[in-house]
C-alpha cells in the first residue's frame, strides 16, 4: 500500500485533516498505526467501535480517552500542566468531565496526532463532536485522523457539503483504500507465509485470492488460520463468513420491525447477484407486502451507506464476498 501510505504522508504534512475510507476489512487501521510508528510520530488512537450501543455520551468518549492516554509513556508529561488531570500509579485520569476538560487534553496534545477510527459512531452522540473537530481543525495546532467503512454514514456525520454544519468549507485529504489486485494479494500472502517459515501449496493460495477478492483483511485472515491451525481453505471461508454474518446481523438491530425487510433486501441481492430496484421490491412485497417507494429507497440507501451493498449504476449487490457466502449459505 505504498501509495495509500504517501498520501496519507502527504495529508498530514500539508493539512490538519485527513480522512482515511474504504469498506470493512480494507486496511485502514493497519494502513494508519503503520504510518504513525514508522514515521515515530506520537499520536492518541480512540477506537470509536468500542463506544457503548446507543446514544453516545462525552463521558464514555472521555473514557476511552483516559484508557488511551494510560498507554502512552509520553503522556503524563504532556499533561502534567493541564487542569483536572489526575495520575494514579500509571493512570490518567480525567477528575472532571465535560467539554472544558477536553479541550485542554486536546491542546496539550498539539503538535501530536489524534486519530478517530470509524469516527461515523460519534454520530449516535447528542454531543456536536463535529463542533469540536472544527473547533480543533481552526484553533489547535492538532492533526487530525479520521477513518470509516461506514464511508456514507461518515459523511452524513461530517457534513462537509453542509453550508450549515460547523466542519463546511474545511480542506481536508481523503485517501481511499481499495481491494488488492490480484497480483497484490498473491504477493501479500507469499510474503507473509514466508516470513512465518510456512510453506502453502500454490493451488491453496490462488484459491484463496479467488474467494476472499482482494479483501486484505480476509486474507490476513485466511493466512493466520492457515498458520496457526492448517485449516481447510472452505473451513476458513465458512468461519469468516460466519463471523461477517454476526456483525450484519448486530448491525441491523438497530432498526427494529423494519429487520426483516433489510433481510429480505440482503438475501435478494445474493440470489440475483446484482439486482435492480425493481426486482428489490417486487422480492419484498411478494413475501412481506406493499412497502412504499420511498422507504425501500431510504433502506437501500442505509445499507450502501453502511458498506453492506454497493451500487453501480442501476444495480445493487454484496460489496463483500465472504458476507455473501455466509447470506447464501447459513441464513
Amino acid at each position: 500500500m505504498e501509495e495509500q501510505l504517501q498520501a496519507l504522508a502527504r495529508g498530514l504534512e500539508k493539512g490538519k485533516l485527513t480522512v482515511v475510507t474504504g469498506l470493512r476489512r480494507y486496511g485502514k487501521t493497519s494502513l494508519i498505526l503503520t504510518y504513525l510508528n514508522e514515521a515515530k510520530l506520537d499520536y492518541v488512537y480512540i477506537d470509536c467501535r468500542l463506544l457503548p450501543e446507543g446514544m453516545v455520551s462525552l463521558d464514555s468518549f472521555l473514557k476511552l480517552l483516559e484508557e488511551e492516554l494510560t498507554r502512552k509513556k509520553w503522556a503524563r508529561r504532556v499533561l502534567s500542566q493541564v487542569e483536572a488531570i489526575g495520575f494514579s500509579g500509571l493512570e490518567v485520569t480525567l477528575k472532571r468531565k465535560g467539554e472544558r476538560t477536553l479541550l485542554n487534553v486536546f491542546r496539550a496534545l498539539e503538535g501530536r496526532v489524534l486519530v478517530l477510527d470509524e469516527a461515523q459512531e460519534l454520530r449516535r452522540s447528542g454531543y456536536r463532536f463535529d463542533a469540536l473537530l472544527a473547533y480543533a481543525y481552526d484553533h489547535l495546532n492538532l492533526k487530525i485522523i479520521l477513518s470509516g467503512s461506514k464511508i456514507g454514514l461518515l459523511y452524513r456525520f461530517l457534513r462537509v457539503d453542509d453550508p450549515e454544519a460547523p466542519l463546511y468549507g474545511r480542506a481536508f485529504a481523503e485517501v481511499k483504500l481499495r481491494r488488492l489486485r490480484e497480483d497484490e494479494a498473491r504477493e501479500f500472502l507469499e510474503r507473509g507465509f514466508e516470513q512465518e517459515g510456512v510453506k502453502v501449496p500454490r493451488r491453496k493460495i490462488e484459491r484463496a485470492i479467488e474467494k476472499f477478492d482482494g479483501i486484505i483483511g480476509w486474507l490476513t485472515y485466511f493466512g493466520y488460520s492457515t498458520v496457526t491451525g492448517g485449516e481447510d481453505i472452505e473451513a476458513v471461508y465458512d468461519k469468516a463468513a460466519k463471523l461477517a454474518l454476526s456483525e450484519l446481523e448486530h448491525a441491523l438491530k438497530i432498526y427494529g420491525v423494519g429487520e426483516k425487510r433489510y433481510r429480505e433486501i440482503l438475501k435478494i441481492t445474493t440470489l440475483l447477484g446484482e439486482a435492480r430496484w425493481s426486482e428489490i421490491k417486487r422480492g419484498i412485497e411478494a413475501r412481506h407486502g406493499r412497502i412504499p417507494n420511498n422507504t425501500l429507497s431510504s433502506m437501500l440507501k442505509n445499507l450502501v451507506d453502511s458498506g453492506f451493498l454497493e451500487k453501480d449504476g442501476e444495480t445493487y449487490k454484496i460489496s463483500d464476498p465472504v458476507l455473501k457466502h455466509g447470506i447464501r449459505k447459513f441464513w
